[in-house]
């Protein structure tokens, strides 16, 4: 699941809500659960993709990459489609695992993903009561479904570490060990046995080891991870965490600087000029500065305190939080600085313990539009109080009035604040005790800035690309291994990602959720609610995004790829997916995920916001899907445009984002041109401006059109976007939809106008793989709603009370004009079994209520 969530991750409100849910009115709707499970109803459907993997998967030999192409050992293309198996589900029951992986043959699926299944001791994991070692009765399970899946023509990427607890993990930074267990040596190891026993292991049903199957496509070795996420956050570490890193960065600037006087010079730093703010030494109380009290409750006061300098603190009270992250907030207005100057903040600081002791520091403007032009850090304060420093560098061309802004992120907290001063410069690189020699210079912390965070970002990359080698050379060399390997997700690291994948990797790989649900204290506990909006719509960018990580000459996955329930606009995930990957011209696409906590095989229900099983709104989308991409039915880009990325360049953004997740900007590429042409990132060497390689694509572009004219997304009237595809054997509308009309060739589609905030989309796409002018055979998709029998939702449909069992559909009503008069059109149910006939007006379907179907099997002689 994804870390970072693309900047839009889940968050934790400290305000409990008691909503009122609305049951959704399902009048009309119709049942149709299309099952997870094959079965004899299943082997009689119409709906039947099994004919697109007629072999074992590695019938003929290992996936590898050929420029940005997958092919096997014939030379032939293969593109992977599928889905995530979580948590305990690949460790299924064996009874379960060959009707699972048969139905995901049916519904097209050529790629399953092993993921999570390393997060506990059996029997929910597959790991011992020591958390180390392979579980033999697990393991078996899971030899018996990589079996199964692969006689049913389903390659599978096998994750390494994902989510098992690492030994003695420092206070607050979690049981997965993520970022730390790329530097800290006892835990390397730890995983290298791990991989070694996992692609080691004989499979007893197929008498091959993991590194000999090439049923398995990808060994992926550290989902969503990187060492250069929050790397200030090092130098806070434990002893036994942060000496050792501390020793090897010594050595590091030892073999780049020599001498600690050549470091100094190196670093430079030191500060200049007057005093810029006022009674920053609080002689006059609080005057000049503000608390900014938006919501909640707190005080502001000066505290007389002997221990403090100059015998007095600014106690800034937050007593109880408010409902927005802004809503308490300390500041002082008017700052006298300048563009393009670096200036930095420095103070005594202590919270008290038991609430937050966190501030995030920034210069930011004081009118609209209210940006941050001196990017910041969070600084830990400890509850015995020490001094910080904290700079800036401003970007502030239009000489808006700025201020100093202090912000607890909506926590409550008791925060003591002395000496504060605000003067032009960077701190001292260097303070006293530091050497080289003694090997005691520390580690960058949140104030550090200018050349040793850029040396400190070098270093830290160093350690990852030593990570990698050394799992490289156990597999590759020392197994025989024979799969694709990569690192992680590219994104993870910011700019650096860039880097180390486009290094090390043999594809590359992205995850992202357009809309990802968010966290949510509600009635006292957490629950998951939803951001609900459209992919055609306001997370428009979400998938967009995913084609400029994009790395030229590498195949490209995306692992993990949602469009969450219960947001109301589910159905749009696979074909939307499908139809930028297929004109992007990637590799493999994964939905995230098929199984999932407490959603097994046989589920009834939509439950989770992280399950595919029962979402019929989402599954009766796959088999079209599946033929778009696996079977290329949609023309690639004519076009490209590249984006030259150089490398001290790249490391440069992540030194500046103390954060880790600054990735390089396109200029002059808006977010839309992914669907107008094809898009990539090219590493290059030395440094330099970040360039792409033509203009395309204002970023407010109205409508946009493939260069191929098969893709046209229509975003010019908000609320009213559209993405149609027109291509020989595939026609496809999403969007805003109600009440009009669409031409797509020489097939046109009518939909009604009584819609949930207008939404529906409909799919025709050849069986037969001719156009639909040609062919006899075609599968005709329709959606709108699914949820479950009795869903309620909060009036903004954000927080949902799930319902029961089974899943219901909202009816579409259109109409469907063919190119041809002689069809013959039968609804399906949802096993894709034919249940009825429907009367054609001549070349016309219509739609109706009682046809309860979301399939239609269009056939002719």
């Amino acid at each position: 699941m994804l870390a970072l969530l693309l900047a839009l991750g889940p968050s934790v409100s400290s305000v409990a809500e008691q909503p009122t849910y609305r049951p959704t009115d399902q009048t009309g709707w119709f049942p149709f659960l299309i099952p997870d499970l094959a079965s004899a109803a299943t082997e009689r459907a119409e709906v039947d993709l099994s004919f697109l993997s007629p072999e074992p998967a590695g019938a003929h030999g290992f996936l590898r990459p050929r420029g940005e192409d997958l092919v096997d050992d014939r030379g032939v293309p293969v593109r992977l489609f599928g889905v995530n198996l979580t948590d305990y589900h690949p460790l299924m029951p064996k009874d379960l695992a060959e009707p699972a992986a048969r139905r995901l043959r049916q519904l097209g699926v050529n790629f399953v993903r092993f993921h999570y299944f390393d997060w506990a001791k059996a029997p929910a994991g597959i790991l011992n009561d020591d958390m180390q070692t392979l579980n033999p009765e697990k393991l078996d399970q899971l030899d018996w479904l990589f079996f199964q899946l692969k006689q049913h023509g389903i390659y599978v990427d096998l994750n390494l570490h994902v989510a098992r607890g690492l030994p003695d993990p420092p206070p607050g930074w979690g049981w997965m060990g993520k970022n730390l267990d790329l530097l800290h040596e006892p835990w390397i190891q730890s995983e290298l046995r791990y991989a070694r026993d996992l692609v080691s292991h004989v499979n007893p049903y197929t008498k091959l080891r993991y590194a000999d199957d090439p049923g398995i496509a990808v060994i992926e070795l550290n989902n969503e991870n990187t060492a250069l996420s929050g790397w200030h956050r090092y130098a806070s570490l434990p002893d036994a965490f942060r000496q050792p890193l501390q020793q090897r960065w010594n050595q590091w600037l030892r073999q780049k600087h020599g001498t600690t006087e050549k470091l100094r010079q190196s670093w430079g730093g030191g500060l200049t000029g007057p005093e810029l703010l006022r009674n920053g030494d609080l002689s006059a109380g609080k005057s000049e500065w503000t608390y900014q009290l938006g919501g909640g409750n707190g005080t502001l006061e000066v505290v007389a305190d002997a221990t403090a300098p100059g015998g007095r603190y600014l106690r800034w009270d937050v007593r109880e939080p408010g409902t927005a992250f802004w809503h308490h907030q300390l500041q002082q207005a008017d700052l006298p600085v300048r563009d393009g100057k670096s200036y930095t903040l420095t103070f005594t600081g202590r919270a008290r313990a038991g609430g937050s002791q966190a501030l995030d520091c920034s210069v930011m403007m004081q009118v609209e539009p209210w940006g941050v032009v001196g990017r910041g850090v969070t600084v830990e304060l400890t509850s015995g109080g020490r001094e910080h420093q904290v700079a800036f560098e401003l970007a502030n061309p239009d000489g808006r009035p700025v201020r100093l802004n202090l912000n607890c992120n909506n926590e409550a907290g008791t925060f003591d604040l002395a000496a504060l001063s605000l003067r032009e410069g960077t701190p001292p690189a260097l303070q006293n005790g530091e050497s080289l020699e003694a090997s005691t210079v520390l580690l960058a912390d949140a104030t550090a800035t200018g050349p040793k965070t850029r040396d400190y970002v070098r270093f830290l990359l160093d350690r990852e690309l030593d990570y990698v080698g050394r799992f490289r050379r156990l597999l590759k060399d020392d197994l025989g291994a024979k799969q694709i390997v990569y690192c992680t997700q590219v994104n993870y690291g910011g700019a650096a990602g860039l880097v180390r994948e486009a290094t090390t990797g043999d594809a590359i790989d992205c995850h992202a959720y357009p809309s990802h649900p968010l966290r949510r204290e509600v009635d006292g506990r957490t629950v998951w609610a939803i951001r609900n909006v459209s992919m055609t719509g306001e997370a428009f960018p979400g998938l967009t995004r995913l084609a400029l990580n994009r790395v030229a000459g590498k195949p490209y996955f995306v692992t993990e790829f949602d469009l969450n329930p219960p947001n109301d606009f589910c159905a749009q995930e696979f074909p939307l997916l499908a139809a930028l990957a297929t004109y992007q011209g990637w590799s493999g696409v994964l939905d995230y995920g098929w199984y999932n906590f407490g959603t097994g095989p046989g589920t009834d229900q939509i439950k989770s916001p992280w399950q595919t099983v029962a979402h019929s709104g989402q599954i009766a989308f796959m088999p079209a899907a599946a033929l778009l991409f696996r079977q290329g039915l949609g023309r690639p880009a004519e076009r490209r445009v590249t984006l030259a990325v150089p490398r001290e360049t790249a490391l440069d953004l992540t030194a500046a984002d103390a954060s880790g997740w600054r990735g390089p900007a396109w200029p002059g590429v808006g977010d839309g041109a992914p669907w107008t042409v094809g898009t990539a990132m090219q590493l290059a060497d030395g440094s330099g401006p970040v360039a792409a390689s033509t203009a395309v694509d204002a970023p407010a572009a109205a409508r946009l059109v493939s260069d191929t004219g098969e893709l046209t997304f229509d975003r010019a009237t908000p609320g009213a976007e559209t993405l149609q595809v027109n291509a020989p054997a595939l026609r496809f509308v999403s969007g805003s939809v109600a009440g009009r009309r669409f031409d797509l060739g020489d097939v046109r589609l009518s939909f009604g106008d009584k819609l949930h905030r207008d939404f529906a989309q409909a799919c025709l796409v050849s069986l037969d793989s001719q156009p639909v002018g040609m062919s006899k055979r075609l599968l005709f998709t329709i959606a709108s709603r699914v949820e479950s029998k009795g869903a309620a939702y909060t009036a903004d449909r954000s927080l949902c009370q799930w319902g029961e069992a089974p899943t219901m559909a909202e009816p579409v009503p259109l109409t469907l004009t063919l190119p041809n008069a002689d069809w013959r059109a039968q609804t399906l149910d949802a096993n894709g079994c034919v249940r009825g006939e429907v009367l054609l007006q001549g070349a016309t379907l219509t739609t109706r209520a009682e046809d309860a179907t979301m399939w239609y099997l269009l056939t002719r002689e």
